[in-house]
């Protein structure tokens, strides 16, 4: 498996949905691992503050391993997508990080708006 340059398949003129996206998978990319980081980083804060981890495989995770298990849980995460990427139609390819990112983000929506009610 070699790994495609992003947007490599996209011809510059395609206005398509797909082009567009592959002209911003870099940044998709990036979106995921900020939001990864940041809906770790919130939870951990969460938790930390009295709210509970309604996710019953995310919370035995960190019940027994800690943050250091959802790191881990989330990179698995992560490689999953990062593979799947390999693997999926290059055409689709610049799809992977935003399906990725966007659970994240509203996940992160989510420990923002719980927090608030608690602080």
């Amino acid at each position: 498996m070699s790994f495609i340059e992003p947007g490599a398949y996209v011809r510059r003129h395609d206005r398509s949905l797909l082009a567009t996206a592959a002209r911003y998978e870099r940044g998709f990319w990036g979106l995921a691992v900020a939001a990864m980081v940041l809906d770790i980083t919130l939870t951990l804060y969460g938790l930390r503050i009295g709210l509970v981890e309604m996710n019953p495989i995310a919370s035995r995770v960190i019940t027994q391993y800690g943050a250091l298990g959802m790191v881990a849980m989330k990179g698995f995460g992560f490689g999953v997508a990062v593979f799947g990427r390999q693997v999926v139609h290059r055409r689709y390819a610049a799809l992977v990080p935003l399906a990725l990112a966007l659970p994240w983000v509203v996940a992160v929506c989510v420990n923002v708006v719980m927090i608030a009610t608690v602080l």
